[in-house]
């Protein structure tokens, strides 16, 4: 399956990749495949939303911030420094974020 983008947190490319999912979840990511899987009906604010909340998972794993002891002020710190980082490094990124979010019609 082939990306529809490629984004980079910290030291890792993340492959996002549209795929059917079953109607059950919106998305997942996974660390040792370097991966995100959005569900291919998403579209729009939802699509965003989705693609967003996963790098999240993809921060949260790199930035080390695994432990759920972690105080919240490091966990935001660290997730601005990774947000900060991958919108220098991924202008693509910002690009399909604003295509996107114009989209209003549910794709089929």
């Amino acid at each position: 399956m082939k990306p529809f983008m490629i984004v980079k947190v910290g030291g890792m490319d993340i492959n996002i990749v549209r795929v059917p999912l079953n109607d059950e979840i919106f998305g997942d990511f996974s660390y040792i495949n370097s991966r995100i899987r959005i569900e291919e009906k998403l579209v729009g604010a939802v699509l965003v939303d989705t693609v967003l909340h996963e790098i999240n998972h993809a921060i949260w794993a790199v930035g080390q911030l695994k432990s759920k002891a972690q105080k919240e002020e490091r966990a935001v710190s660290v997730m601005a420094s990774y947000w900060t980082q991958i919108f220098r490094d991924n202008p693509e990124l910002i690009r399909w974020i604003n295509r996107n979010l114009a989209t209003k019609t549910k794709k089929k």
